[in-house]
Order: structure tokens, then sequence, then C-alpha cells
């Protein structure tokens, strides 16, 4: 009787043992983070330059002229938050916002005053003119845990752009007897904005300190074709967005 008391003793306590081994040797789980929070310093590579041109008429003849602007790489701002839907697919809505001054030259072909095809050619640089994207993200995400701190993203979906540009409606110029050229004087400009829809692409990597806080890099290119008001009649292609790349914090809840 002994015997099979003392085997039962045995049996119970070896289970709670045999359950504890067999959980040690159990991978451990990846949080779910289901609210998450990224905010980001990036850097936007330049996007593509574009032209405008206006005629007008001097002197009883036509003349025109045509504006160069230039879209240079510059810092941008980026936030985006989110909540999972299971473990490794998540929706989320992010925001950046660039701005920019956009170096400009005008070159122009000015009437003469007392002689008809004539004209006199002008040339420029134009500084002061500014340019801002604020575009809002919406994306579907797919987060692959690679360990309890290690996280990679890969996100996408439609973008929404406002762009604002500065732009050259009209210029003065300067001229002297006996009226054989012309100099550029000043610029008339005014802002004009658009929005146009797009898209965006980019990969994530995030390292976690804690269960809620981290730091991460993130890759993307966002994009859209945007037409802009012309200082003439139309529109011009003033294309938005680029490649963004930076860094920042994570959160996650």
């Amino acid at each position: 009787m002994r015997h099979v008391a003392a085997a039962a003793i045995f049996a119970l306590l070896a289970v709670p043992a045999s359950a504890q081994v067999a959980k040690s040797n159990q991978r451990p789980r990846t949080p779910i983070d289901r609210i998450f929070v990224s905010i980001d310093g990036v850097y936007q590579t330049g996007g593509e330059d574009f032209t405008d041109s206006k005629t007008f008429v001097r002197n009883a003849e036509d003349g025109s002229f045509a504006t160069n602007y230039s879209v240079e790489s510059g810092p941008a701002f980026n936030v985006s938050g989110g909540v999972h839907l299971t473990q490794k697919l998540a929706v989320g809505v992010g925001v950046s916002r660039f701005s920019h001054s956009t170096p400009t030259s005008i070159t122009a072909s000015v009437p003469h005053p007392f002689f008809f095809d004539r004209d006199r050619a002008l040339a420029g640089d134009i500084g002061g003119l500014t340019r801002e994207e604020l575009a809002v993200h919406v994306q579907a995400r797919l987060v692959i845990p690679v360990s309890r701190r290690l996280q990679a993203t890969v996100f996408g979906g439609p973008s929404f752009f406002r762009v604002t540009q500065d732009i050259v409606n009209d210029f003065t110029y300067t001229e002297s007897y006996p009226f054989d050229t012309a100099a550029l004087a000043s610029t008339v400009t005014s802002s004009v904005n658009e929005s146009a829809l797009g898209f965006n692409v980019g990969a994530d990597l995030s390292y976690f300190f804690t269960p809620q806080l981290g730091l991460g890099g993130t890759v993307q290119v966002v994009g859209a074709n945007v037409d802009m008001p012309s200082a003439g009649s139309g529109t011009v292609d003033a294309s938005a967005g680029k490649l963004q790349a930076g860094a920042g914090l994570r959160l996650r809840f």
C-alpha cells in the first residue's frame, strides 16, 4: 500500500514539472501592439522640375515669358498611427508635410517700343518662392515580428495630396533709350493650391526597448500628379512627393 501511495505522489509531482519544462521550451510570443504611433523626421529627395509660360501683349505685339521651377530636396515630417486587426495585419493613417524654397528662373521676350519683330530678351533668377506638400496616407500594413524587440513592417495604400505653390504671374522690366535692351526689375507672384490622389508604399524597421517604447527607421515612396493652375491659361503638371527616408519614435499600446 505504501508503494502505491508513493507512486501516486511521485506522479502528481512529475506532472507540474513536466508541464513547466514543456512551457519553457515554447518560443516566447511577440506581444501584439494593438495601437501604434510613429513620429518621424525624414528627408525627401527632390521632385520633378516644371515650367510654366504665358503670352502677353506689349507695344502692340505679342511677348512671352517662361518660368522654370526647381523642386529641391529638403526635410519633411511624418506622423502615423493605426490599429492591429491581427498580430500581422494592421490598418493605419499617416500625415506628412514637406515645405521648401523653390529656386526659380525666368526668361522673357519683350517687344520693342519702336520696331516690330525686334524683341528684347531678358532673364533673371527669382528668390523667395516656396512649395508646400501636405499629404494624408491611408495604409494597409503587414507586420513581421522578428523577435520580441525587433519588428519589420511593409505598408502601402492611397494618398491624398494638397500642394501649395508660389507662381509668377507677371513681371516688370526697365529700359532706356534707344530701348534696344531690357532688364528684369521685379515679378508679380501669387500662391495657388491644388489637390490630387496619389499613392504611398514603404517599409519600416523598429526596435523596442520596452514593450511600449522604441525607435525605428522608415523608407517610403509617395507621389501624385498635380495639375496646378498656370500663369497663362490651363494647367501645368507639377507632380508631388518622392522618396522619403528617416527615423523616429515608436509607440505601441
